[in-house]
């Protein structure tokens, strides 16, 4: 199982690199092209919003899997053990509930998507809506799978586990 994650972990970098070397390039031929030349590139903008989204979506994944979302513990970690546990476990079938719901909106937004294109690359939307479904999908998936047990909790701030 752990070498499962370990794949996931590289395809979210692949994901997620691919899209800021691209963004980067986008946006340097943005300022070269209005600053150096007459006709500045238009479709710049468009592709960089785009694949920022890309960025923004799988980063967040993957700080999700790897516990590096802000988490705020102060009222769990005052409380007695046998009070704790429970409290930590509903919270976390709260949060797998809210990302199975948000990975269902994402794919109703992505579908739709599939029908508007850009304006300026006329890129269907479906590719932009994509990757906030596959960061709500691979979210709810590490949640279940630390719920059962397949893969640790991430570490706490202090190398504590966090469940």
């Amino acid at each position: 199982m752990k070498r499962i994650f370990s794949a996931i972990g590289n395809v979210e970098a692949i994901l997620s690199y691919t899209p800021l070397a691209a963004l980067l390039s986008a946006v340097l031929w943005g300022v070269l092209t209005r600053y150096i030349t007459e006709k500045p590139a238009v479709w710049t903008t468009e592709l960089s919003g785009m694949l920022f989204t890309w960025v923004a979506f799988i980063g967040a994944a993957t700080a999700f899997r790897e516990g590096r979302h802000i988490q705020v513990t102060l009222l769990v970690d005052i409380m007695p053990p046998w009070l704790a546990k429970p409290v930590r476990l509903v919270a976390q079938l709260l949060i797998i509930v809210f990302l199975v719901y948000v990975t269902y909106l994402s794919y109703v937004m992505m579908t739709k998507g599939a029908t508007r294109n850009s304006p300026v690359m006329r890129i269907p939307f479906f590719w932009v809506y994509l990757a906030t479904f596959l960061s709500f999908a691979a979210m709810s998936v590490t949640s279940v799978c630390r719920l059962v047990g397949a893969i640790p909790e991430p570490a706490g701030p202090h190398g504590d586990e966090v469940l």
